[in-house]
């Protein structure tokens, strides 16, 4: 009886990590985005980014490869991918003179941006830090991977870079000017660093087939910028089930900690009944939290695919915990 009383302490510590899969950092969301046939010009030299790279429109935002722009910015940029960590700095005199080599290049390379397609992005949630400064992503947008580089908002990398970068919603065109170049240049002149806020009338930015709904909304200019977005409401499931997450490793571990140093049986017992109450309520919290996701993404016509991520990985992680404990109470 000992055994089983011991194993179901265990049985706690495991779950534990029941909940943290439910993120979307275990969980992958995978969004379908159309591209757009733009051209980039940077100092007045046109650019093309290496095949297979694109610009895209997701959500109202212009989505650009962060290492080809950083490096037309003539940043360096490190990848940490053990920490999911994106470092973007001032080269030093060898990386600047391999950067310069690659933007020779780059005007002769066969581009992907002059192609309009589907591309299927898995987002991921990444840290970033400019010149020494952390930046993180504005609410309600993320970034991407697609064939191993990394896809960042328009305006969130010209904010964070410190430097202007145009977006022209009417000729498709990114321009932007560095610093050394305006400096030599004095009477160049740039616009502000917004990204269009019409470029859904142009490109359809759901990530499931809902052309009415979202049409309807950017055509009659009238309640869409009330609708929340999926990023928004992804961002906003996986905040609660960050905090659920929180508060169950807490509150079991203590409960945990509670039964190992409890000295009878009558004790143990009652600690593991309130265990059981308490796993029932996070679960039933988790259900809930879901729940209310999936309505959210139904009633404006988003993709419901990532419900199910949720609760698969979910489930996943609780078989493989009561397997883990079965292991030991064997």
């Amino acid at each position: 009886m000992g055994k089983f009383r011991y194993s179901a302490a265990l049985l706690w510590l495991t779950l534990l990590i029941s909940i943290a899969p439910v993120s979307a950092s275990a969980a992958p969301v995978v969004i379908k985005a159309q591209t757009v046939n733009a051209s980039i010009t940077f100092d007045g030299i046109n650019l093309q980014p290496p095949a297979g790279q694109y610009i895209f429109i997701y959500n109202n935002s212009t989505y650009v490869p962060l290492r080809f722009i950083s490096y037309a910015l003539q940043k360096s940029v490190s990848w940490d991918a053990k920490n999911v960590k994106v470092t973007v700095a001032e080269p030093n005199s060898r990386e600047l003179t391999a950067i310069q080599e690659y933007l020779m290049n780059a005007g002769n390379l066969k581009s992907s941006t002059g192609v309009t397609k589907t591309v299927a992005l898995q987002r991921v949630n990444a840290s970033y830090i400019f010149n020494g400064s952390a930046k993180s992503i504005p609410q309600g947008l993320s970034s991407y991977i697609l064939n191993d580089t990394l896809y960042v908002p328009l305006r969130f990398l010209s904010e964070a870079a410190g430097t202007s970068l145009k977006w022209d919603q009417k000729t498709k065109s990114i321009t932007a000017f560095t610093s050394a170049y305006k400096a030599q240049n004095p009477d160049v002149t740039t616009s502000s660093n917004n990204d269009s806020t019409n470029v859904s009338q142009t490109q359809p930015s759901t990530p499931s087939p809902a052309p009415s709904a979202q049409a309807g909304a950017g055509a009659s200019g009238g309640g869409a910028v009330n609708k929340p977005t999926y990023e928004q409401i992804t961002s906003e499931t996986e905040a609660k089930l960050t905090s659920l997450e929180s508060q169950a490793k807490s509150v079991l571990m203590g409960l945990a900690m509670e039964y190992l140093n409890a000295k009878d049986d009558k004790a143990k017992a009652a600690i593991l009944s309130k265990g059981e109450q308490q796993l029932s309520s996070f679960t039933s919290s988790f259900n809930s939290i879901i729940s209310d996701a999936e309505s959210k993404l139904k009633a404006n016509g988003y993709d419901t695919a990532i419900i199910d991520q949720y609760r698969s990985a979910f489930e996943s992680q609780v078989n493989s915990g009561l397997e883990l404990v079965k292991g030991m109470a064997g």
